[in-house]
């Protein structure tokens, strides 16, 4: 039976929080310091002495021998092999991800800092092996150390009475490729390790969980030798909270299973269900006699704590103050409590995660901070067995506009050594450097430094351009064609003939046009070529094109935003927030989507003169607007980007084409990093086709812009609607006097669909409507009227198929 407190008030939770061990830790801490003076004097002689006075084993070498690895190998079960080899599989893998590399951060033009993880080179990993072996400790401790790349990994592990290791220990041993295992445990074995010995090599840092003793000892070889310790592990606890739906006879086991490893270990049992208490308390009596550590279990059981709480926030709030290693959630909404858990060294979700999933096979790392450390420390990872050094270098520019900042915190800190060791060398760079300190845009310091020198994919069409009666370069299928249609060849990865086309009709130079698939794969491109993954930032002003975003989560790079203000317009002080940004690319949308309107070109001009990264001018709806291409400023403005498309105003968004303008320098990055075929054949074929008729592209924006017209006219009389926005673009953004999000319903009902913009940020209310054919306007038109009238009779038109009713 566990001692239970029925709801004590939480000014008593301190005293029931006390770890049993606690009352000894000044007898504890005397005796491992003379253990430790112990060692220090006399070395291995020390280590055999004390194997023979606290385990019983009489040693005439300590450390195992290749034949005592063999004879233990052999002894090994094969199912028992089996079982490590696949916890070992899944504890290599949950660590191995951790290993994530460092990015390198320019902090400001010109300053870049960046970590490296290097190896401790010499650890200790201390492995209980007395009552009961803890082979698994060594699977949890050697997999991150061999991942990390320590060059030597000294085991240590109490001797059994015959002066053997467990044989599972060193089964472990072998597979983790450590061959210096050391038959000394306890407090002498971290003595050992902490000050070496002839046997063992002191070493850096000393990991492992252990008793109160071990706890002490290592806590001393930190305090006053210098060595590095991973977390104060001592005994065993686990913490369950548990509510009237949880299983009795899956929470006795589950506290068992922590008792049985010590009679220091503690378990804590918290419910707001008296019922489940006593099935707790009766399964507990049933379970322990039949255990085979039935007396080390039952000792530590009557150390332990079993409480009733009023509800789950007091549970929760109990635990966090006692900060388990082991936390259960026994309850029925186990993810929702585990959002509030602070102090906790692992934690179990849901009636089916046993502790014992953790302490072995599922991944996680089972060497965990006990006693309350669970407030400061972390589990044992693959950090910790690496050193974090940082590294720092400054160009000339960094140096010119990180300098002033330096010298002035130097000398108001009053250390005029530190200001002259940044000014000795400022003025060394004579005016050169002053003229270099201004900020100014620079495509090569924009392009990750990876792609700086990377050489373009040299495809078979890129080798030789054009076509030839035999064409054998390609390893194309020369006999299959498909329909009639002839797509045996790899289209022009360079897209030459397009390009003369488009220069001609935009008057530009082919050399500042890019091709893509849509304009999507542009904008990923751009963020690909500038961003490094994990380090650095694009700007938005929301509302806008959602894909901007999508690509930078793709990409992992940050998204600072700039909202526009609430008639849609870059803020006054657009240029002056910016100027200080040090994100790569900066979208601007204009006409913008979802709201239609221009942005203002004297905001933009201000920015592409003080942002110092890429400026992206999303023009795909530009066609529709009366306002002059951003393209005839290319020549103007270094950092500028234009997109277009052939999805809107060509009407080809099948064709996913879209096509970005920038200086010839940017553009030949681009084609550098793009697929080598990444427009296809039939849609060079279709594009050409409708470039030669491009007069057609002025009646279609006649007709698209009179019906515009028409139906911001018309939306604007029907009561429903609220208010239409001015659009530049093929769509109109309407704002309604309703439910946005039902009027978007009941459109579908008509067999109508439109876009519900209302969660965009300045949009809510809004739906966003192209402008359609002149029979589709009239239609949407209608349904609106209907659905503005009180209570009305939403009919089902015959005239729809019936795909599009819901």
């Amino acid at each position: 039976m566990i001692p239970t407190f029925s709801y004590p008030a939480p000014a008593t939770w301190a005293g029931l929080q006390q770890r049993a061990a606690t009352a000894e830790t000044a007898t504890v801490a005397g005796r491992v310091r003379r253990i430790f003076e112990q060692v220090q004097q006399q070395g291995d002689q020390a280590l055999r002495a004390l194997a023979l006075e606290l385990d019983g084993a009489s040693l005439t070498a300590l450390q195992v021998s290749p034949a005592e690895f063999d004879e233990a190998v052999a002894v090994v079960p094969a199912a028992l092999q089996a079982a490590i080899r696949q916890a070992y599989a899944n504890i290599k893998a949950f660590h191995a991800a951790q290993n994530q590399p460092e990015p390198v951060v320019e902090t400001m033009p010109g300053v870049r800092c960046w970590r490296r993880a290097v190896p401790v080179q010499r650890v200790g990993l201390y492995i209980p092996g007395g009552t009961a072996p803890l082979f698994s400790t060594l699977l949890m401790l050697g997999v991150p150390a061999r991942l990390a790349g320590c060059p030597e990994v000294v085991v240590c592990s109490p001797p059994q009475a015959d002066g053997r290791i467990s044989p599972v220990i060193l089964f472990v041993a072998r597979l983790l490729g450590i061959d210096q295992v050391v038959k000394a445990g306890g407090a002498q074995a971290i003595a050992a390790l902490a000050l070496g010995t002839d046997t063992v090599p002191a070493v850096d840092k000393i990991f492992g969980p252990g008793n109160r003793y071990v706890t002490a000892a290592k806590q001393l070889a930190a305090a006053e030798y210098g060595v590095g310790i991973d977390l104060p592990a001592g005994p065993s606890e686990v913490l369950v909270i548990a509510d009237a739906t949880a299983n009795a006879a899956f929470v006795a086991a589950d506290l068992l299973s922590q008792a049985e490893h010590g009679a220091d270990s503690q378990v804590v049992l918290l419910t707001d269900s008296a019922p489940l208490l006593d099935r707790v308390q009766a399964e507990l009596q049933t379970q322990l006699a039949t255990l085979p550590r039935q007396e080390v279990a039952a000792q530590a059981l009557a150390a332990s704590r079993a409480i009733l709480l009023r509800d789950a926030d007091q549970m929760l709030t109990y635990s966090n103050q006692y900060a388990p290693e082991h936390l259960i959630l026994a309850v029925a909404e186990p993810e929702t409590l585990a959002a509030r858990v602070t102090n906790a060294g692992s934690v179990f979700l849901g009636h089916l995660t046993p502790e014992a999933v953790g302490d072995y096979a599922s991944g996680t790392n089972h060497t965990l901070p006990t006693g309350g450390y669970a407030r400061q420390y972390s589990g044992v990872s693959l950090d910790s067995f690496v050193k974090k050094i940082t590294f720092q270098t400054l160009s000339r520019t960094g140096l010119q506009q990180l300098g002033p900042v330096v010298e002035a915190m130097a000398e108001a800190e009053g250390l005029a050594a530190h200001a002259r060791a940044v000014s000795i060398r400022r003025a060394q760079l004579g005016e050169a450097g002053q003229e270099s300190a201004g900020s100014s845009f620079s495509l090569e310091q924009l392009i990750r430094p990876s792609l700086r020198q990377m050489q373009p994919y040299s495809s078979a069409r890129d080798e030789f351009e054009g076509l030839a009666p035999v064409m054998l370069d390609a390893n194309e299928n020369s006999l299959a064609s498909v329909g009639g249609a002839d797509f045996r060849r790899y289209p022009d990865p360079q897209q030459r003939a397009i390009k003369q086309a488009l220069a001609q009709l935009k008057q530009v130079s082919a050399d500042q046009i890019f091709l893509g698939n849509g304009s999507d794969e542009a904008i990923d491109l751009l963020l690909r070529l500038s961003c490094t993954p994990g380090q650095d930032a694009i700007v938005l002003c929301p509302p806008t094109y959602g894909m901007y975003e999508v690509a930078a989560r793709l990409n992992d790079v940050r998204v600072e935003r700039l909202p526009l203000t609430p008639d849609f317009q870059l803020p006054a002080d657009a240029a002056r927030l910016l100027a200080g940004s040090r994100a790569k690319v900066l979208f601007l949308c204009s006409p913008n989507n979802p709201t239609g309107n221009l942005l203002a070109r004297e905001a933009m001009e201000d920015i592409l003169n003080s942002f110092n990264g890429l400026v992206v001018v999303d023009e795909a709806y530009a066609d529709y607007a009366d306002a002059p291409s951003w393209i005839t400023r290319l020549h103007e403005f270094p950092n500028l980007v234009v997109l277009q498309t052939f999805s809107k105003a060509w009407g080809l968004a099948g064709l996913r084409l879209g096509v970005a303008y920038a200086a010839p320098a940017l553009i030949s990055y681009l084609n550098i990093i793009k697929p080598p075929y990444n427009i296809s054949a039939s849609t060079q074929q279709l594009a050409l086709q409708a470039l030669a008729d491009a007069p057609r592209l002025a009646a279609l924006l006649a007709a698209t812009l009179r019906e515009r017209t028409w139906l911001s006219e018309q939306l604007a009389a029907l009561p429903l609607i609220e208010h239409v926005f001015p659009s530049d673009a093929n769509f109109l953004l309407v704002r309604v006097r309703t439910d946005a999000t039902a009027v978007y319903q009941q459109l579908q009902q008509y067999g109508i669909v439109v876009r519900n913009r209302s969660t965009q940020p300045g949009c809510a209310g809004c739906l966003r409507i192209t402008v359609g054919t002149a029979e589709e306007n009239r239609q949407v038109v209608a349904a609106l009227q209907q659905i503005g009238e009180v209570k009305p009779a939403v009919p089902e038109p015959a005239t729809f198929p019936s795909e599009y009713k819901n």
